[in-house]
């Protein structure tokens, strides 16, 4: 009777120790930031018990290291672009990227207005923190903005690019006397979307104060940012009289600089579109057709283009695509459709869904492990000077020339999530699993396609965006109602679709049925290659190009001195019972 009850214990025991290693991976990813290791592509395509609600937790865990903890002023509440990070360790580093814009502020008030709408996936990336935490940063962040215009009225409200790494926000060099459109066209949809939030949660204090900031940049738009001479939006407006506030009614007191306005179908439209919807033309003697003339102006840049899939030869058809020509091809251009409804017409989101297979199909074609969108370059292993590489994208359906085809950025992964969730984060997990491309605030910057440098810097523009991009059929969902009880939803569909059709609409669109891809190759590990960061190791990644299994995954938890000590236990108990 002794040794069967000696037998149902070991047993026991047997049982309890499989458990523990089977659920070891999960266990070693809620504590690793090296967590893509314990996920496949073919997981998440196929929504394996789960896997995509499990890798978005993880995902917006790390993220919220570096959303929730580093990557903002606590004191102010306003972000910082982002941190350079330590090419060994990847902790921070000693240089501090202290400046922003308003395009950050709009990624901070995306999340924090998902968090507002009870979204497990922003109440994650915020650590559960309460209702309490967010208003207060909220609070910071208004009295910041009103402290900053109390200071220099000239900017109308809107926000240049500036300095938040002292008590207040500040001047930065070079931007002393001058404001840009397309961050602020950004910021002011993020506001009205922000506004609703704090309606529902009955945070009346708090949307008076924030309307009152959309109804002052609602005021000052057309003085600041519009150009009657040709009827268009300045890129960056001029300010003559900075500290006068009874001049940021006066269009006299802005000039364009650098005579740019912005003509593109991209994310500068977001300007365009608040505008024409919302500024007060009459108020400055303009008839409600002159903001026609905007999209007059803008029609040269939406131009027709067919992506060529295969090289013309005597055996092989050459397959079309149709999609819309970008600037660089950059996913950074897909920002718009983070808040206002495009893909609500027809035309609109077939063209999206076309453009991003294209992006997809153009990496995997040509055996590329990643995404290109505009981003800071690699620097060589134990250095940290990068320089911001716009021109990275596809040539062949490109206004301008790709300069730089070696980096790619897990970010530039956001609009194929928008466009088909599995397949873009796919895409995401296969650059992210890159050496030494997650770090203890999430995903790092960029990697070289090669394997063997990275971008050792974090930002909001390569790591929110992608957040921000999983979570924004809500904020969508929230501009759709604002359109619709302003009653500007109609014209916005209108315009839309009439600018659209007059380029798109003549003909049929081609390749519609070219499927999704899938990356065709991994980012190198070669055994003597770059190492994952000393704070970010898992068992075996370091040295393997090959997926890692189940088993691996279970005994990295080797790493972790907590899970060492049930396993002393396990072991401890298991001579006990053979006494």
């Amino acid at each position: 009777m002794h040794f069967h009850i000696d037998t149902a214990l070991i047993k026991m025991f047997l049982f309890i120790a499989f458990v523990f290693l089977q659920n070891a991976g999960f266990l070693a990813g809620q504590t690793t930031c090296r967590f893509a290791d314990l996920f496949t592509i073919d997981d998440l395509v196929s929504n394996r018990q789960d896997a995509i609600h499990r890798f978005k937790m993880h995902m917006c865990l790390w993220e919220g290291k570096f959303g929730y903890d580093v990557g903002y002023n606590h004191e102010i509440g306003i972000t910082y672009d982002g941190h350079k990070i330590d090419y060994t360790t990847g902790d921070l580093h000693e240089n501090l990227q202290y400046w922003t814009a308003a395009s950050k502020e709009a990624l901070h008030i995306n999340m924090l207005s998902l968090y507002l709408m009870d979204n497990v996936y922003a109440r994650q990336f915020f650590r559960n923190a309460s209702q309490d935490d967010i208003v207060d940063i909220l609070e910071r962040k208004i009295a910041s903005y009103n402290e900053f215009h109390r200071r220099y009225p000239g900017f109308g409200g809107f926000l240049p690019w500036f300095a938040a790494n002292g008590s207040a926000m500040n001047l930065l060099n070079g931007w002393e006397t001058k404001v840009p459109g397309l961050d602020n066209g950004q910021l002011i949809w993020s506001i009205k979307i922000l506004i609703e939030t704090l309606k529902s949660k009955k945070l009346t204090s708090l949307v008076d104060k924030y309307q009152q900031r959309i109804e002052l940049m609602t005021q000052t738009s057309i003085p600041v940012f519009y150009e009657a001479e040709r009827g268009g939006i300045r890129c960056e407006s001029g300010i003559l009289d900075m500290f006068n506030e009874s001049q940021i009614t006066d269009p006299r007191n802005y000039v364009t600089m650098g005579r740019c306005l912005l003509d593109d179908p991209y994310e500068g439209e977001l300007m365009a579109y608040f505008m024409d919807l919302y500024a007060p033309w009459t108020l400055y003697g303009y008839t409600m057709e002159e903001r026609n003339r905007i999209w007059t102006y803008k029609r040269d840049r939406l131009v027709r283009d067919e992506y060529n899939t295969s090289t013309q030869s005597t055996t092989v058809t050459q397959k079309q695509v149709t999609v819309q020509r970008g600037f660089w091809f950059s996913s950074h251009e897909q920002w718009k459709y983070f808040y206002l409804p495009y893909r609500d017409i027809d035309l609109q989101n077939r063209l999206f869904t076309n453009g991003e297979k294209v992006r997809v199909y153009h990496s995997a074609q040509n055996r590329i492990p990643g995404l290109y969108a505009s981003v800071a370059s690699d620097a060589k292993p134990g250095t940290y000077q990068v320089d911001y590489w716009s021109a990275c994208g596809i040539q062949q359906i490109a206004f301008q020339s790709i300069e730089h085809e070696s980096v790619v950025t897990p970010y530039a992964s956001f609009p194929v999530i928008m466009a088909n969730e599995s397949i873009g984060l796919a895409w995401y997990l296969n650059m992210i699993q890159g050496p030494a491309m997650q770090n203890m605030y999430g995903s790092t910057e960029a990697t070289n396609i090669n394997g063997e440098a990275i971008s050792p810097v974090i930002t909001w523009d390569s790591k929110i965006t992608t957040v921000v991009a999983m979570l924004s059929s809500h904020l969508i969902d929230v501009t759709r109602a604002i359109l619709q009880r302003d009653r500007t939803y109609d014209r916005f569909y209108n315009i839309t679709e009439y600018e659209w059709s007059k380029v798109f609409g003549s003909k049929p669109l081609l390749g519609e049925d070219l499927p999704w891809s899938l990356p065709s190759t991994k980012i190198p590990r070669p055994i003597d290659g770059l190492p994952d960061f000393t704070q970010c190791r898992n068992t075996l990644t370091t040295t393997s190009s090959i997926p890692i299994s189940t088993v691996s995954a279970s005994l990295s938890v080797l790493n972790k001195s907590c899970h060492v000590v049930v396993i002393i236990f396990l072991l401890s108990f298991l001579i006990f019972l053979l006494k």
